[in-house]
């Protein structure tokens, strides 16, 4: 009965799948301009931010009823453009070289990604329904950026890719990823995180990883992400606390962790020492796992990344922090370095 009323929904929702004669009308359009969910008075209506949930509901009704027509229609969606283009950017290992073939590959066969469509269809609900009942969470991401900031693009919900991933001026979300199934919620918070990307990314432009080669290279890498993402953790760290999320993600367990922190930052600091003396070498396996132990083995400049723009926002105010973001990755690393003490153990931050 659940999956019956959850396809129902999608089938309502969207702009016309392969054969429908005109758009069915919805509760609420897509894409949904953020704008549109406030009143004039909103600060937040400066925000030129647009939610977009489309390819998440198409790729349901494809999944539900495949059809060649409706993976056409997914890879002209403006979401297919924005994963194809953070692939390309990123590297990833999916096909690169049009929307359609990265469509078919998140997609089909189709029988692979049933069990997945539940799960889903719950996100899906969520995101829709109370992310933009109340969207004043974006506040939280806009809290560590500069204040003349403005968004200029669009959060998707997709499905398949990664968990949740950003390149200015467009984000996404992946309604199918397991993370989200016990704790829909977990999406609000991956959206102040990927958010706060879109943000970071339009004063500092991300490296394309194919343009990487030197271990200078790599370390420029880690450095980038050390702030980029660092930033990010923080910025969902005080919603998580008072609505009692932190023990739901692991780089919070973490953060909550001191004794663990110390050796994760004496980690962190022993692989950028070892890129710094390998500088002007080619990278090669050895450089390379360490941007591995940096993201998704040890999440190092996950944690060690909000650990230090904490450090910095502690001693020397939010409005230092806010500065580095315009001033770059060497200038964040640099500021933390002066700051390099324990931390005191507090309750109200990682």
């Amino acid at each position: 009965m659940h999956r019956i009323i959850g396809i129902a929904f999608v089938l309502i929702s969207v702009w016309p799948v392969a054969g429908a004669d005109r758009p069915r009308e919805s509760a609420r359009r897509q894409p949904v301009a953020l704008r549109d969910l406030l009143g004039p008075e909103d600060k937040l209506v400066a925000q030129d931010l647009r939610f977009d949930t489309t390819f998440a509901q198409l790729a349901l009704a494809y999944l539900q009823s495949p059809d060649p027509g409706v993976l056409k229609q997914l890879a002209e969606t403006p979401a297919a453009a924005h994963m194809l283009n953070h692939a390309r950017n990123f590297d990833y290992d999916v096909p690169k070289d049009s929307p359609a073939a990265l469509v078919s590959y998140l997609l089909t066969p189709g029988s692979k990604h049933l069990d997945e469509m539940e799960g889903c269809e719950r996100n899906l609900a969520f995101f829709s329904g109370t992310m933009l009942d109340d969207p004043h969470w974006v506040e939280d991401s806009l809290r560590y950026l500069p204040a003349d900031f403005r968004f200029h693009g669009t959060l998707f919900l997709t499905f398949g890719y990664d968990i949740g991933v950003a390149l200015s001026p467009t984000a996404s979300l992946n309604c199918a990823h397991p993370h989200f199934n016990e704790h829909p919620r977990e999406l609000l918070y991956y959206a102040i995180h990927e958010l706060h990307h879109v943000g970071f990314m339009s004063y500092q432009p991300p490296p394309k990883l194919s343009d990487l080669k030197t271990c200078g290279d790599l370390l420029s890498l880690v450095e980038y992400s050390t702030q980029l993402e660092g930033m990010a953790v923080l910025a969902a760290y005080q919603r998580r606390r008072e609505e009692h999320a932190l023990a739901d993600d692991a780089d919070y367990v973490a953060l909550e962790d001191e004794e663990r922190m110390r050796r994760d930052e004496a980690r962190y600091f022993e692989d950028l020492n070892y890129l710094i003396r390998r500088t002007n070498q080619l990278a090669d396996a050895d450089a390379w796992a360490v941007i591995n132990r940096m993201s998704s083995g040890e999440r190092l400049w996950y944690r060690v990344g909000a650990r230090m723009a904490r450090r910095i926002e502690q001693v020397s105010g939010r409005s230092t922090l806010l500065n580095l973001v315009k001033k770059g990755p060497a200038s964040f690393l640099e500021a933390y370095q002066t700051l390099r003490t324990p931390i005191r153990s507090e309750q109200d931050g990682p």
